[in-house]
């Protein structure tokens, strides 16, 4: 995932983070089997995981990965980021 995705999928698709951060960090030696975006969203769904503050955690990460500021509106709502 480039700059400019993660930048889009925080705007438009936040989820779509957590599935890049979970292609980026898998390990086959460790995790097993390897799960498609479709069958991620549905084990996601299922699982005991806070998904905002798994969500913002992800995000975080990215952040501070690519170096991106976000701007928010009083309401939290995306403003800009760069």
């Amino acid at each position: 995932m480039t700059k400019q995705e993660y930048i889009q999928y925080k705007k438009t698709n936040q989820i779509k983070i957590m599935y890049e951060y979970y292609k980026e960090k898998f390990d086959p030696k460790k995790h097993n089997p390897f799960l498609t975006e479709d069958e991620f969203y549905t084990y996601i769904q299922i699982s005991r995981l806070n998904l905002h503050e798994t969500i913002i955690k992800v995000a975080n990460y990215y952040d501070s990965y690519y170096n991106v500021v976000t701007i928010l509106d009083e309401k939290g709502n995306i403003i800009t980021s760069f």
